[in-house]
């Protein structure tokens, strides 16, 4: 199949199935709510639950970060926001349960819609990218309370899941947290977790990719796409520091013809000025990535307190 033929087959994807939002809360003004995997685990279930359970909006896919999260959804603006405030209520209940305090007072949804096809998938990668370029510890592949392991990843269908309605009433009042219990039979579980194909429409998110290599290409390849998304959601960290130098070597050789190490002071702020507000660098990153001093750069862009 031709190029033109297979984008044509997305686009006719995207058309079928939207609209589609961008649901996400705002990490900076958030204390962290999952802090531990017990925290984390309880958030899936209850995603799932709620996924399951509510049928007027569906998640594509989605991350669950430590004081955030980002929902890529279908359906309408309503239903989308409702199905937040449903999540938000069902984790409220959880934790308070479990004895944890959170001041879910500032858990609020902000939403955007995804007009094109091109923005879909921006969108997608971008939730996908958000543990990985927040922690070094991981991969858009390897972190757990996200749907990115799950698109693309033929291992996915080697997992080993259990229905939840196999495992009996008191089993699955206990992972759910449910008393009534069968609007969720469709959910399958691996191990205590749930199994994200069984609650989140990932086969749609994976039809608005042409195949698996435009998927991985676009992960690393969109940086310009991934900070605009971040200028918009007012997300603090965009690119890894390795995905920051590369943009810092390729500017610095395209205007001062010369490489990064060896920039003057005076180029090197021009430099950070770019980087801070171009690419959302940190104060943090452009001193490992520039070697200028906190001090200063904390002056010229001082920290959201």
């Amino acid at each position: 199949m031709k190029f033109v033929e297979k984008e044509r087959e997305c686009e006719l994807v995207f058309e079928a199935n939207g609209p589609f939002w961008h649901v996400y809360t705002d990490g900076s003004v958030m204390a962290d709510m999952f802090c531990c995997e017990e925290d984390f685990r309880e958030g899936m279930v209850a995603l799932a639950v709620c996924a399951v359970l509510f049928g007027e909006a569906e998640l594509v896919t989605f991350e669950l970060m430590n004081n955030h999260v980002h929902l890529v959804m279908r359906g309408t603006k309503e239903a989308c926001l409702e199905f937040f405030e449903i999540y938000k209520r069902r984790l409220m209940r959880v934790f308070l349960r479990l004895g944890k305090a959170v001041d879910w007072s500032r858990f609020e949804a902000s939403i955007l819609q995804i007009e094109t096809l091109t923005s879909l998938r921006n969108e997608i990668l971008y939730a996908h990218r958000n543990a990985y370029v927040a922690n070094r510890a991981y991969t858009p592949f390897g972190y757990r309370w996200g749907g990115g392991w799950a698109y693309f990843n033929p291992a996915a269908e080697m997992i080993s899941v259990v229905g939840l309605c196999d495992m009996g009433a008191r089993k699955m009042r206990e992972l759910t947290h449910c008393r009534d219990v069968h609007g969720l039979v469709r959910l399958k579980f691996n191990g205590d977790v749930p199994y994200i194909p069984s609650f989140c429409r990932v086969e749609i998110g994976q039809a608005v990719f042409q195949d698996p290599r435009s998927y991985f290409h676009g992960l690393s390849k969109n940086v310009e796409a991934f900070s605009h998304i971040a200028s918009r959601l007012k997300d603090r960290v965009v690119l890894t520091d390795d995905e920051m130098f590369a943009v810092a070597a390729r500017w610095a050789m395209e205007n001062f013809s010369t490489k990064v190490r060896i920039l003057n002071p005076e180029q090197k702020i021009q430099l950070a000025r770019m980087l801070h507000y171009d690419y959302n660098a940190t104060n943090v990153q452009l001193r490992r990535i520039l070697g200028l001093e906190l001090a200063v750069l904390d002056e010229m862009f001082p920290p959201v307190r």
